[in-house]
């Protein structure tokens, strides 16, 4: 019983994926690429990207006046935000009218609104961070032996062991996919990590980003 015990782990910590905001539903800069994702309207962006860092939750939006205002929004007011009037105010008056027409989204000191029309924004691609990755994985080996030519292994192995909650990049395939589009508001759940990154990939394998999960396993060896 003394011998034969092996104990095993497996620590994964990553940073988060880069992922950028792509307006797949209004054509601002009027080139017609509104539906290719690789070269999707991008807006105007102010302030450290960092507090645009995507999680389990929404980034909040003010909603403008327009026909393709912002839905769901949780800033309420006539006007936008400060960091929101202020940056657009800096490009170009044309730059607030979009503003004051679709709306912007705020968090910390920073800012994402929309271009003029006839305009590319400034934000970069893959300018924002997910959250990232981390995983603790363990597992148990017992090894028997029974006479000279049978051997036994028993495992017990745990993925997620600490049973800590990962989240997806916004822009990710499968159910994952579309949260990186400014242009749905809070209702499209801009900016969310809605989902673990197995779910995501779509490749729900143990090990992957998943809630904690234990399997058994008897190895024969003759």
């Amino acid at each position: 019983m003394l011998q034969g015990w092996q104990i095993n782990s497996v620590v994964q910590v990553q940073g988060g994926q880069p992922w950028s905001g792509r307006d797949l539903t209004n054509d601002i800069s009027g080139t017609g690429l509104v539906n290719d994702v690789n070269y999707a309207g991008r807006w105007n962006f102010s302030g450290n990207p960092a507090d645009f860092t995507s999680g389990p939750s929404v980034i909040p939006c003010w909603s403008g006046s327009g026909g393709a205002a912002l839905a769901g929004c949780s800033i309420g007011g006539a006007t936008a935000p400060t960091a929101c009037t202020t940056a657009a105010a800096a490009i170009s008056a044309n730059t607030v009218s979009a503003l004051n027409s679709i709306g912007c989204y705020v968090k910390g000191n920073s800012a994402l609104f929309p271009s003029a029309l006839g305009t590319f924004g400034n934000a970069g691609r893959n300018i924002f961070s997910a959250s990232g990755f981390q995983q603790v994985d363990f597992s148990i080996f017992k090894d028997w032996k029974f006479r000279e030519r049978y051997d036994a292994q028993f495992r017990v192995e745990i993925f997620n062991v600490f049973n800590h909650t990962n989240f997806a990049d916004p822009g990710g395939l499968g159910t994952g996919n579309g949260f990186d589009d400014p242009s749905g508001g809070e209702s499209g759940q801009f900016g969310c990590g809605c989902i673990t990154p197995d779910q995501s990939s779509p490749n729900p394998v143990l090990g992957a980003g998943g809630a904690r999960a234990m399997q058994l396993g008897l190895r024969l060896s003759f």
